[in-house]
């Protein structure tokens, strides 16, 4: 009965879907063609099982989910009606990951030539649901094709559970929502100065030691150092168990899980858990944040072949949990001066024939990706600037900027683009006075500005791309669908559609229709892409002047000096410098659409807007 007053509900509003010129969805599908009618689901409509049994399993899960959405459980059937199904079909000549969606009247099929492509489909499907509902348009379809397929084979998020530790059904979640949008990749970066998070069975002080420390809450420079006798209680680690549970959750929304074992720096972690394979060989604590000093070792002695016994210990289990062919092994930002004061690494340069402690850590690399390798697997490292040539077969993981990508890639080696200041999500959305995050600013606008192929790159060896979350200030599951939502639209739009790129105000427009579809899953988002941006800069005669602008097109911002709440009943500004009155501390600025308050109250010192005129 709910479903027959929907679809009559839904038929009384066709008129708006009718005027509706485009579907607003994320990613932008490669080519649609719009019909004139309706398919409509109802309490008769089923979805008809594929001939291989094999495959049952995938689409009885798409029947759960609809049925979750509309509160109504569909019909599932081994035959074929000839009208009001849904039907999947087996399509040869569609490239891996493509589909064709075609909704006509009696029916709805989505063709492809593996699961996977049934699986885009889908979720296609869905989000195109979930969007008429929204819209208070019901379970009613409009005629279309759809034919699309991803632009790239790594479409990936990253999360850092070192610096805080997610547990699995927070990262069950996280894949969720990649999978709605077409990400397939979650890379995993388990070790580093604050925590080692994996099972390791033949080591087992790496979990008993390495992933626990003194709890500690707030900002993360300057984090408290621990206190003699504090007892280590935070934190928390994955069994091996848990991994192959997330694994196969992963695996049945065609997500991977590549998981990183960060070395031969960011392991402090390990040297705490086992000091014999440090140059220093001295007891050493987990990190609780970022203070640093000279006794701290958080890098691997290389020199050693005992250092190169335990890594192979910890590849084998990891290679065995993990059914990914890729195995990621950090390589970046390490602390060389170690091995400069150590006779066994001064010696293995001197045994290997190297010139340096640069060349020693190329050694490390190739030799640790040497490990990866027997296992069947293919190593990838964080791009690092080396004197001494890398083992080509390394994927190259691009994150300083875009020119390593460009270097490697046109050296023979394949490369993962995630350049730090368009793709990293633990950069700030607003204004650096307000967040907590470290480092600068990655604003929607300018994520959405990333092109995985950028010029001189030689295309042919572009895995993809990804957004890469670093946790020092992700305490939890909230901060973390925060620092991830609405950006990752942009990096699901720039990886995986062949689609002309929308202009930024379109996309905008498309954003807006999903976030209520986040609200719905309960996930935290920003929307801090609407708050006034205020610059400050000296006038001809030395006066600091403010000038506001916004990231969405069509904003006004209304602002007080005066330190109440501006309304839209505030001065307006007009797009001209505006002096700041005298005796004002502060500058309050709020952005409307029409009469709607689209951002927060933004509040700045004056103080704070004098010293970066200075500046």
């Amino acid at each position: 009965m709910k479903f027959l007053l929907s679809v009559l509900f839904c038929f009384a509003g066709t008129a708006f879907i009718a005027k509706s010129q485009e579907l607003p969805l994320i990613p932008l599908p490669e080519k649609v063609t719009y019909g004139t009618s309706f398919f409509a689901i109802n309490d008769q409509t089923s979805i008809s099982l594929p001939r291989d049994k094999a495959d049952w399993e995938l689409i009885k899960l798409f029947a759960e989910q609809f049925s979750e959405i509309l509160k109504e459980k569909l019909i599932t059937t081994v035959k074929e009606p000839s009208k009001n199904t849904i039907v999947f079909k087996i399509k040869e000549d569609l490239a891996d990951e493509a589909y064709l969606l075609d909704i006509r009247k009696d029916k709805i099929e989505i063709s492809a030539k593996k699961p996977a492509g049934w699986f885009y489909g889908w979720q296609t499907l869905t989000q195109i649901l979930r969007l008429n509902l929204q819209a208070g348009e019901g379970a009613v379809f409009k005629a279309l094709s759809i034919a699309d397929k991803p632009k790239f084979a790594w479409r990936g998020l990253m999360i850092d559970v070192s610096r805080h530790f997610f547990d699995k059904d927070v990262v069950k979640r996280y894949i969720d929502q990649m999978a709605k949008y077409k990400f397939n990749v979650l890379h995993l970066h388990l070790t580093d100065n604050q925590g080692w998070r994996v099972e390791i069975k033949q080591l087992p002080k790496l979990t008993s030691v390495g992933a626990w420390r003194v709890p500690r809450t707030g900002y993360w420079s300057g984090m408290p150092a621990a206190e003699p006798g504090e007892a280590a209680t935070y934190g928390g680690f994955y069994s091996q168990e848990d991994i192959k549970e997330l694994v196969k959750y992963a695996k049945q929304r065609f997500v991977d899980i590549v998981p990183e074992i960060d070395l031969p720096g960011h392991s402090l972690a390990f040297v705490a858990s086992y000091p014999q394979v440090s140059c220093t060989k001295t007891p050493q604590q987990v990190l609780a944040g970022d203070p640093w000093n000279a006794t701290r070792t958080n890098v691997v002695c290389v020199g050693n072949d005992s250092t190169y016994t335990m890594i192979d210990q910890i590849i084998t289990e990891i290679a065995a949990i993990f059914p990914s062919k890729y195995i990621h092994i950090g390589g970046d930002e390490v602390t060389r001066n170690y091995w400069s004061n150590c006779k066994v690494c001064q010696q293995r340069i001197a045994t290997e024939g190297l010139k340096n402690v640069d060349e020693l850590q190329s050694y490390f690399v190739n030799r640790v990706a040497k490990m990866v390798k027997a296992k069947g697997k293919t190593p990838i490292g964080w791009y690092e600037t080396l004197e001494k040539g890398l083992d080509t077969g390394i994927v190259q993981m691009s994150w300083k900027d875009e020119k390593g990508a460009v270097k490697s890639s046109n050296a023979g080696q394949k490369v993962i683009l995630t350049p730090a200041f368009l793709t990293y999500l633990d950069f700030y959305q607003g204004d650096p006075y307000l967040e907590n995050a470290p480092f600068t600013v990655n604003r929607l606008s300018n994520s959405y500005k990333f092109n995985p192929l950028p010029e001189g790159i030689n295309i042919q060896n572009v895995l993809g791309g990804q957004g890469s979350l670093w946790t020092e200030q992700v305490p939890n599951e909230r901060k973390l669908q925060f620092m991830t939502w609405p950006r990752g639209f942009t990096l699901a739009q720039n990886l995986w559609s062949k689609a002309p790129k929308p202009n930024w105000a379109d996309f905008v427009k498309r954003i807006e229709t999903q976030l209520p579809l986040l609200s719905m899953d309960s996930v935290n988002y920003s929307n801090y892409f609407y708050d006034p941006i205020v610059f400050a800069k000296k006038d001809s005669v030395g006066n600091v002047v403010l000038n506001i602008d916004t990231e969405v097109p069509g904003l006004t911002v209304y602002y007080a000096f005066d330190d109440t709440d501006p309304d839209q009943f505030y001065p307006r500004y007009k797009d001209e410098s505006i002096s700041i009155p005298k005796g004002a501390k502060n500058i309050r600025m709020v952005s409307y659409h029409g009469n709607r308050q689209k951002s927060r109250i933004v509040k700045l010192p004056i103080a704070e807007l004098k010293r970066r005129a200075k500046l």
